[in-house]
């Protein structure tokens, strides 16, 4: 099941302790999808991981506006 992503969700998912949203779509994929993760050391993931993919930092994308998450979809199993 795939949900819209949110300001809210992203906000509920960081006070739960997350902060990646992982995803195997590239940037430039017009519709994403992304799974919630727990890092340890967000600095060595940032490291480590594809520069292509739309993997991103939760803290990094709170202030971006809702429109941007538009097509944009958390995948709940």
């Amino acid at each position: 099941m795939n949900v819209p992503l949110t300001i809210e969700i992203l906000k509920d998912l960081k006070s739960k302790g997350y902060n990646i949203l992982k995803s195997d779509n590239s940037v430039d994929d017009v519709v994403q999808h992304f799974v919630p993760t727990k890092v340890n050391d967000l600095w060595a993931f940032m490291g480590e991981f594809n520069k292509d993919s739309a993997t991103v930092v939760i803290e990094q994308i709170l202030d971006v506006p809702e429109e941007v998450l538009e097509r944009k979809f958390l995948r709940v199993f």
